[in-house]
């Protein structure tokens, strides 16, 4: 259990199958933000069990009242390839957000990468979602490559990814 900035205690586990319709629904819920870029939804239900066969997701959910189970405020995908960690679809509710949970979600993923011996971990963010480029520097990832958007049916602007690297060691552990 960890404590995001405003001391709300927060429980971070990994996901499984019964939390796959919730996924979706946050996920969507705080990618709606994208819609001025892309058409319909984030993701959906096989989307996330296309990714839980390849990897898992971590979600977060508020722990304060420990006797009633909560619902998931936060939740992202990470995998592992090649001795390096991915990260994606980092969501946070919108009603929690500026509350260190998206922090505490990836400090997760970068401690599980880290513990399978990944030297880096990447990430994807779309280039017309500036806001989040500062966010991402922040936590010590930097721009490593452009790479094409993979559903472009979905884009109403021109837009491409823009990937991010993280070193999750120092340079003489690599």
């Amino acid at each position: 259990m960890v404590s995001d900035s405003v001391n709300h205690p927060l429980s971070i586990r990994v996901a499984g199958e019964a939390d796959v319709d919730e996924i979706v629904g946050l996920t969507n819920k705080a990618y709606v933000v994208e819609q001025f870029c892309l058409v319909g939804d984030r993701i959906n239900a096989a989307d996330v069990r296309s990714c839980m066969a390849v990897g898992c997701y971590f979600v977060a959910s508020d722990a304060s009242d420990a006797s009633s189970p909560s619902t998931l405020c936060g939740s992202v995908f990470t995998s592992i390839s090649n001795g390096r960690g991915y990260l994606g679809t980092l969501a946070v509710d919108p009603l929690f957000q500026g509350r260190g949970i998206a922090r505490a979600l990836v400090a997760a993923v970068e401690d599980h990468c880290r513990q399978r011996g990944c030297g880096f971990l990447d990430i994807t963010v779309v280039n017309l979602r500036q806001e989040l480029f500062p966010f991402y520097t922040r936590l010590g990832f930097s721009p490593s490559a452009a790479l094409p958007f993979p559903r472009p049916e979905k884009a109403v602007l021109p837009l491409h990814l823009v990937q991010m690297t993280k070193a999750l060691r120092t340079p003489q552990d690599l």
